[in-house]
């Protein structure tokens, strides 16, 4: 059986799988390469997955939710038509739908799959991505960062010997930046930098709030569904200045409005979202030891990376052009599937390597001298050290004459172990001894897949605690796992047979709640039409309607026919 490859995107997902001439991208029902990251559910419990769970965001915003992976590996729960979802439960249906697509791609079954994740995810969101494959019937061995995968790509792609490279992977919810060396059969992660809370998404909000401003709106007040037809409205203006100077465009909502935007408006909306950027790029060049100057090519990674304002930003900061010959929404698809062929070791990839780093410091909780109240984190295992590692560090006893020992373990960047996160902790029996006379090593080893084994030992008494740790307050054990996944299994993801159909229905139902006077009603005769060819039973009559109802969408949103 295949191993598959998936990028597990915020606003988008791909499939790709590595067959003999190369990596393929994986088509959906619709044949797109492309599913958006969104979930609905339907009024009998079905669900939907991807594009036309998009349309609902508008027309049933209360049952449908997206941009979830910002919040994987928290405490967060989506109420959707009556049921309640985590983050890596409604990954799980994208997930799946990926791997219901990539079975019938290619005739077999699916059970395995390598993910990208987010450089700069922590432990608990790196751990949530393993359990919604879990919970999609997918084992997965192994999480590879995006902007890796993308340089793997580029390396593979771009067929140059040798080289570096800075990857800038802005995508919808999430930025990172990866400096890269690649030589011979070997791709040499250098440095990461990142922001969780940084993408594309930011950019549609800020436009979003413009239009309020502009028209004295309050974005709070808004109902949801209006929200959601805003920020749709606010993407669409998004997409369209990539190949356009000035966007003018109508929004009914509470009576038309319109908006006028170019790009330096936009650019001006998104100073402090670029100005972000910027500390970003600049801490990954900081931390690799290089300058921009030292860079051989500027990679593209994410659908955000499209947009004009991002390349006049990266333009600026570097001094050149960035690469744009790989799509760069495809790319990080791209190079999962190439690592899932390696992992296969399939023909010319068995001798390729790709290194990787520790996005996060790694360290244990000591006494602040100056303040016993607020503990300070001393580092163990450092950013960017190259995967995988193992550190020691070396440490005595703060109080006298007690027994045991408290180890408590934190990633992050910040002096004082309150605004690092806690990874979990155990506890180490100790000799009696003043304070400072009891000798204690405790050593992280921590592997490619981010699993953290810590030993803590008082090596003169031949005492010695090991642990995995995992933070379980957002992690199931392994019975609610089961239980879960029987529960997801029994949730029926819309056939492939009928999306165009789902879709277009859906879609003419936005277009009618956003629409008014004759456009309204030409989007209602169409719908009709399909419905009463869906009574007839005849699948002739059903496509020739979709058909007929596409080309009509089209030209009410003001898009070429498609062929």
């Amino acid at each position: 059986m295949a191993v598959i490859g998936i990028d597990l995107g915020t606003t988008n997902s791909l499939g790709c799988v590595y067959l003999e001439g190369g990596a393929r991208l994986i088509p959906n029902a619709l044949g797109q390469v492309l599913t958006p990251s969104v979930v609905s559910v339907a009024e009998d419990g079905s669900i939907y997955v991807g594009a036309a769970a998009k349309e609902r965001l508008v027309t049933h915003p209360e049952a449908t939710a997206a941009s979830f992976k910002r919040y994987m590996g928290t405490g967060k729960l989506y109420d959707l038509a009556g049921r309640r979802f985590t983050p890596q439960e409604l990954s799980s249906f994208v997930l799946r739908q990926i791997k219901e697509d990539a079975e019938r791609f290619l005739g077999e079954e699916v059970t395995e799959a390598v993910v990208s994740v987010p450089a700069y995810f922590n432990d608990n969101q790196r751990y949530a991505t393993r359990e919604a494959g879990e919970l999609a019937g997918l084992k997965v061995e192994r999480l590879i960062n995006e902007p890796s995968a993308a340089a793997l790509a580029a390396s593979r792609l771009r067929g140059k010997a040798e080289g570096s490279f800075l990857v800038f992977d802005f995508g919808g919810g999430t930025l990172d930046v990866t400096v890269v060396d690649y030589f011979d059969n070997v791709i040499e992660v250098i440095a990461v930098s990142g922001d969780n809370c940084l993408g594309g998404d930011d950019f549609d909000r800020e436009i979003a709030g413009h239009f309020c401003k502009l028209h004295g709106l309050s974005y709070k007040e808004l109902t949801p569904g209006e929200k959601a037809s805003l920020l749709q409205y606010a993407e669409k203006c998004k997409r369209n200045l990539s190949d356009r100077k000035e966007v003018i465009s109508v929004l009914k909502l509470r009576g038309e409005r319109e908006m006028t935007l170019d790009n330096a408006g936009l650019a001006k909306l998104g100073e402090d979202l670029l100005d972000r950027a910027g500390q970003v790029v600049s801490r990954a060049l900081d931390d690799s030891g290089r300058t921009i100057g030292d860079i051989d090519e500027i990679v593209l990674a994410g659908g955000s990376s499209k947009m004009p304002v991002v390349g006049f930003f990266l333009r600026n900061f570097s001094g050149r052009q960035p690469c744009t010959e790989i799509e760069p929404e495809e790319i990080v698809a791209i190079g999962v599937g190439i690592y899932a062929g390696i992992k296969e070791r399939k023909g010319k990839l068995r001798d390729l390597v790709l290194t990787d780093v520790c996005p996060f410091t790694l360290g244990i909780e000591v006494m602040n001298p100056a303040d016993d109240k607020n503990s300070i984190m001393s580092p163990i295992i450092r950013r960017n050290s190259i995967l995988p590692c193992s550190r020691k560090g070396f440490y005595t006893n703060a109080v006298s004459y007690h027994s045991k020992i408290r180890i408590r373990v934190y990633q992050g960047e910040e002096y004082y172990c309150r605004d690092n996160i806690c990874l979990g902790e155990f506890v180490l029996n100790i000799t009696r001894k003043k304070r400072g006379k009891n000798e204690i090593e405790v050593c992280f080893t921590y592997d490619i897949n981010g699993i953290l084994l810590v030993e803590a030992t008082d090596p003169k008494h031949g005492r010695e605690e090991r642990v995995i740790l995992t933070n379980d307050m957002y992690k199931m054990n392994e019975d609610e796992l089961q239980r879960r996944i029987k529960e997801l299994e029994a949730c029926k993801l819309m056939p492939p047979g009928g999306t165009r159909t789902e879709l277009v229905l859906a879609r003419g139902e936005r277009l009618f709640r956003q629409m008014s006077g004759e456009k309204r009603r030409m989007a209602a005769d169409v719908m009709g039409n399909i419905q009463k060819a869906m009574s007839t039973q005849d699948d002739w009559k059903v496509l020739n309607c979709v058909k007929e109802a596409e080309a009509v969408f089209d030209i009410l949103e003001g898009k070429e026919r498609r062929e």
